[in-house]
């Protein structure tokens, strides 16, 4: 796999993330944002093991053909959570065929994206991920716009509003299930130029602001009717007006559909480099297989268990036991 820069790393990574939160159900007040917060701060720390496997010199490709399919299926699996998360946000976001057609619908916007995933994984990661940057740029700046929004045009009360909250060890766990991008990243990290720990280190603050910019303006823009709505963020990018003339929810929908788009295509050309090195003999078809698959395994979730605590201990698993079981493996056997 080619080399990529820290840059181009976190901007696949945080795009992803930025999806998932777009695509988040349920309510969100200031204690879910400081769980989502702290969790992330977890997360870098469980990281430490895989971030010294890639100072050492070592990766998830090499590290054995059973490690390379734990991931591997995390990563189909992960991408069927992102297509079910796709196809559960049309219920609010307009997608042409998909809410008229039920399963017909929801499979042929699922092979639209399946084809532009196809055609990105034909120029390779680092053309993707160059792309990646330019596309998280023009979110940043939409989103940027909706915060600036919603720090003079809303409620500071909303922000005190906690009457739903699920307790703050809940929150932890239900932004653990919001990211399963880490498996890529577990991947993806020994690729990166430079030191694994500064890479680590970039993207995590990068995340950090990210969460912290979306979650508070959705409380502020949708908090006084937080009880109402399913999907806090994407209400809050509806109901954001930061000009007089034009809402901003079009950029919204058209930024969506992008990072949609890239989300998919990380994983599957993350998940096509493993299979190649589990199966070297499967030259052909390798992206097409993966997507099928993830396609598939979509219909295995549901809009009412996708924040089950199982999910978020399958992330810690390929964070944290994962890695640290190669290098104690790798310990003893020196």
């Amino acid at each position: 796999m080619d080399k990529i820069t820290k840059n181009q790393l976190s901007a696949m990574l945080l795009i992803t993330d930025a999806f998932t939160l777009f695509c988040f159900r349920g309510h969100i007040c200031l204690i879910t944002a400081l769980g989502f917060l702290c969790g992330t701060v977890f997360q870098f720390i469980m990281s430490l093991p895989l971030i010294k496997m890639c100072k050492d010199g070592n990766s998830i490709e090499n590290s054995g053909k059973v490690v390379q399919s734990i991931y591997l299926i995390y990563l189909l699996l992960w991408g069927g959570m992102l297509f079910s998360m796709l196809w559960n946000a049309s219920d609010v976001i307009y997608i042409p065929y998909e809410n008229s057609n039920g399963i017909w619908g929801k499979l042929l916007v699922a092979g639209l994206i399946a084809l532009v995933c196809l055609y990105s994984s034909s120029t390779g990661i680092k053309a993707v991920s160059r792309s990646a940057v330019i596309a998280s740029a023009i979110g940043a700046i939409c989103l940027l716009i909706v915060a600036v929004s919603a720090v003079f045009g809303s409620d500071w009360e909303n922000l005190l509003r906690t009457e739903n909250s699920n307790g703050f060890f809940k929150e932890i766990s239900r932004g653990f299930v919001l990211s399963g991008g880490l498996g890529s990243f577990a991947v993806l990290l020994s690729f990166t130029k430079g030191n694994a720990l500064k890479n680590a280190l970039y993207y995590f603050t990068g995340k950090i602001i990210l969460t912290a910019v979306v979650t508070i303006s959705s409380i502020l823009v949708a908090g006084g009717i937080m009880k109402i709505t399913e999907f806090p963020v994407v209400t809050a990018a509806q109901l954001s007006q930061p000009f007089p003339v034009q809402r901003i929810d079009s950029l919204f929908l058209i930024i969506f559909a992008v990072f949609a788009v890239f989300s998919i295509a990380v994983q599957s050309l993350t998940a096509a480099g493993l299979l190649m090195k589990i199966f070297p003999k499967f030259k052909h078809l390798r992206t097409t297989s993966v997507l099928v698959l993830m396609i598939g395994s979509a219909f295995l979730f549901s809009g009412e268990n996708n924040y089950s605590t199982l999910y978020a201990i399958a992330v810690a698993f390929v964070l944290l036991a994962v890695p640290l079981a190669v290098l104690l493996k790798r310990r003893l056997t020196k």
